[in-house]
């Protein structure tokens, strides 16, 4: 029976710090899009941008641009040519770890050539400098210097601010790596222009953000690589040489596949800051989108008086969870404002305080509730231990066989 009474307290116990356990769990990390409401206008364009970026920034969100989902079927080549390079990548350095330096080159060498056309649409751009940066290790240890060397600027030219850790690969690879670096940030600098149609696409050249189009670039001269992202357009990349001052680099967009139903969407959410949506139009977004939620934002205005709404629509469950505004001046960026907007959308609402005393923060144990619970198990089974260890008192007469009848109260 003492058995029985610790197997009930230790059930108890099991259930009550399971409770516990599961509502300390940390909130997961949640896919996340953005829907730009906004008309095309520039000083709009430059808000979105930068609420993308707080986006990215968060901790428990993973940022997934629309241009990842719309374009699905028309860019089979390069999203394979990317699976391909994750691939080779590991490969390779696990060859690289077993001194197959040959093969290695080799492998790493196939994903570069892929990379060359498909840069632009890796979500992980760090990626792209991996694989020109191991492919330089693996060509160095095969002993192809000069490739080697070529692939080194490679790297330097797409990421001019990656500084890799070479030292488990050997002083020639450091050494090498390095001539190649000074080579590449010793060039002379030159300021050249990318213009794009439409206009109002963001323009990333080696890494670096340098605003939306038509835009000016300054940079070393040579090799430069150009990527360009518009919502509703398809992903573009761009390998250019530019030697001397002024240039202008024309580039066209293409639209995306899905094009047509991502405007249908916009206008079907158009109202959303009313609270005119259909649950439907939530449905249809996640699927056009690949995402359980969206962020939208919708910026009016002028740039000395810009007013910036956002909502967070739960797409799966089909509503709108919170909406927030502000305006703001937008003479300039102001990154740190709308990453504080941002923060405020994904805030948990404060619950209301019907008392002075502080939530406490102590364990279960010491909880009287859960001893209170404990004990009345425990003294529950001891209870029944004890009556039913007990001798019967009905007496011989009364026994069983014996025709008598004995009425308890």
């Amino acid at each position: 029976m003492v058995f029985r009474t610790l197997c009930a307290v230790a059930l108890t116990l099991s259930l009550l710090v399971g409770l516990s356990c599961e509502q300390a769990l940390a909130r997961e990390v949640q896919t996340v899009t953005l829907i730009d409401l906004s008309s095309d206008d520039r000083a709009a364009r430059e808000i979105t941008h930068d609420v993308a970026r707080a986006l990215k920034r968060m901790k428990d969100v993973r940022y997934r641009a629309v241009e990842e989902s719309l374009n699905i079927g028309a860019e089979d080549m390069q999203r394979n040519n990317v699976r391909s390079a994750v691939s080779l990548l590991r490969t390779g350095k696990k060859r690289l770890q077993t001194k197959d330096y040959d093969d290695a080159a080799e492998e790493l060498e196939s994903a570069v050539t892929g990379l060359m056309n498909a840069f632009a649409h890796c979500p992980d751009q760090k990626l792209v400098t991996d694989v020109f940066i191991f492919s330089g290790v693996a060509l160095v240890k095969s002993g192809q210097r000069k490739l080697a060397s070529q692939a080194f600027e490679r790297a330097v030219s797409y990421h001019p601010k990656r500084r890799p850790d070479l030292s488990k690969w050997g002083s020639k690879v450091q050494n090498l790596y390095q001539k190649a670096r000074d080579k590449v940030l010793l060039k002379d600098q030159v300021t050249w222009e990318v213009r794009t149609e439409p206009q109002n696409a963001e323009v990333w050249v080696n890494g670096r953000y340098f605003g939306l189009s038509p835009t000016f670039v300054r940079s070393f001269s040579g090799v430069q690589f150009i990527r360009l992202y518009k919502a509703g357009m398809a992903r573009h990349g761009k390998i250019v040489n530019v030697r001397t001052e002024n240039k202008v680099v024309n580039l066209k967009l293409k639209a995306a596949k899905r094009k047509p139903a991502y405007d249908a969407l916009l206008e079907s959410f158009s109202e959303v800051f009313d609270g005119a949506v259909e649950p439907n139009d939530f449905s249809e977004a996640q699927g056009l989108l690949v995402a359980p939620s969206a962020v939208l934002v919708y910026s009016t205005g002028s740039r000395e008086k810009m007013t910036v709404q956002l909502a967070y629509a739960n797409l799966s469950g089909r509503q709108v969870v919170k909406r927030v505004s502000k305006t703001i001046k937008w003479l300039r960026r102001d990154k740190k404002t709308v990453e504080r907007l941002v923060q405020e959308l994904f805030k948990a609402p404060d619950l209301p305080k019907f008392a002075p005393r502080q939530v406490r923060t102590d364990s279960v144990f010491k909880k009287w509730w859960f001893w209170t619970a404990v004990g009345a198990v425990a003294a529950g089974a001891t209870t029944a231990a004890v009556l039913l260890s007990r001798t019967s008192e009905v007496p011989a007469e009364y026994g069983p066989g014996q025709g008598g009848i004995e009425i308890r109260f």
